[in-house]
């Protein structure tokens, strides 16, 4: 008898009571059969807890879900999704989970084909693994606006340096990648996409997948540079990198990084780590300016960093 790899989906919520029956019905319509919801609410006010209690008690699929006790702690994201990791058990492959997006009927269905596919290919040897795909943009209003970037290629260290490929949203998982990547290290305060993604990238494999997946909700007062328009990625950029904190705190985490795995990188993979974590000094900083490879996809983002570079900012 065939057993159907087993997912785990590890939505975080707060607050979105506005939205969370379209996204929960989304995964309830889920194609592939094999998979339980585990669902962490990080102190909601507005009725999200008695929707989620009403979605267990009327659930008649064959897909569980499972409210985690919180213990009246908010810890805030990407804390709450770690937490949810961390509890939910063992399965064959996790998913990260929005609680204001729409998946669409084969997400899961795709990324576990995509899954199994690399897993034969290793010939029985375990390393961690994220898949990601691309996604659609809509407005609050249900207007499409735009298709993600299609990632082409291999994703490598300097690709996760100062840039993510995917939201959280996109990612698919393995066991190895949770035991090595959350339950055997502390993952700190970086984002859970990144830090997953930058792991795969250093001690696996990462695999894209041009096909949209899910329906993105853009809000308003939601702006980031992965998938802002230029007029926004400018914005984002003099408010953010420029005038804040953002991009000294990725270098922050970029040290984090290293630090946690400084016995298991390779020779090549600390010197990178290293030139973009370390202190500035003038000869780093020429270095990092006129490094060879692109760290941003978007032209724009790519200036940006430069710039950064150029100021002594990073």
């Amino acid at each position: 008898m065939h057993i159907m790899p087993t997912v785990k989906i590890a939505l975080a919520t707060y607050n979105g009571s506005k939205y969370i029956c379209r996204q929960l019905d989304s995964l309830l319509a889920q194609t592939y059969p094999n998979l339980e919801i585990y669902i962490r609410d990080d102190g909601s006010t507005d009725g999200t807890v008695q929707i989620l209690e009403e979605y267990i008690a009327r659930n008649t699929t064959d897909k569980k879900i499972t409210l985690l006790e919180n213990n009246g702690k908010n810890l805030g994201c990407p804390a709450s999704f770690y937490q949810i990791i961390r509890e939910c058990g063992s399965a064959d492959y996790y998913a990260f989970c929005d609680q204001d997006d729409i998946w669409y009927p084969d997400k899961v269905k795709w990324a576990v084909e995509r899954l199994q596919e690399s897993k034969k290919e290793s010939a029985g040897t375990e390393f961690p693994c994220v898949y990601f795909s691309a996604c659609d943009y809509y407005t609050e209003e249900g207007e499409f606006l735009r298709h993600s970037p299609v990632w082409t290629g291999e994703v490598g260290l300097t690709d996760v340096l100062y840039y993510t490929p995917a939201s959280g949203f996109l990612l698919v998982f393995n066991e190895t990648a949770r035991q090595e990547l959350v339950l055997g290290v502390d993952p700190g305060r970086e984002l859970h996409d990144r830090w997953l993604l930058r792991g795969a990238a250093c001690f696996g494999k990462v695999i894209p997948d041009s096909r949209c997946t899910a329906a993105h909700i853009r809000h308003s007062k939601a702006v980031t540079a992965e998938d802002s328009s230029n007029s926004n990625l400018v914005r984002s950029f003099l408010k953010n990198e420029i005038c804040g904190t953002a991009m000294t705190d990725s270098k922050g985490d970029l040290g984090y990084f290293l630090c946690a795995f400084q016995e298991r990188l390779s020779k090549s993979q600390r010197k990178v780590l290293e030139l973009f974590a370390a202190p500035n000094r003038f000869g780093r900083q020429v270095r990092k300016l006129f490094y060879p490879k692109r760290l941003r996809v978007r032209l724009a983002g790519e200036a940006a960093i430069r710039i950064l570079f150029l100021i002594g900012k990073i």
